[in-house]
């Protein structure tokens, strides 16, 4: 279930987006132009950091197949560990999926505490 939340990107949220796409796949370069239009369009019902992206007012469809841009995880400050997924839909940067290892409740630690993984493209 998604809760409409239009609103800028947090500071750290920014951060996140623009750490995920220069570690991510080849794929994910041309997504960084769309950086300075991103906004937040809905977040996740769950309690956990998902959100839903908006470039300019277009938000893709989500049932759209997905293009998997970056992958990051850690340890939140809850002692959760969590992973990352940067996903695109129709051409568009669509989602900042946040999703527990275990099920808690967690939020995301500063950004300098998250690995991001360097994606080989096969």
């Amino acid at each position: 279930m998604r809760i409409p939340d239009a609103r800028e990107l947090t500071q750290k949220e920014r951060s996140l987006l623009e750490r995920l796409l220069s570690h991510g796949t080849a794929e994910s370069k041309p997504y960084i132009e769309q950086l300075p239009r991103v906004t937040v369009a809905s977040r996740c019902g769950c309690g956990c950091p998902t959100i839903d992206l908006a470039v300019g007012e277009r938000v893709a469809f989500k049932r759209s197949p997905t293009l998997i841009l970056s992958e990051a995880g850690g340890v939140s400050p809850e002692g959760v560990p969590f992973g990352i997924i940067l996903h695109a839909r129709e051409g568009l940067l669509s989602e900042l999926e946040t999703y527990p290892i275990e099920d808690a409740a967690f939020t995301l630690p500063d950004i300098d505490q998250i690995d991001f993984y360097e994606i080989k493209d096969l």
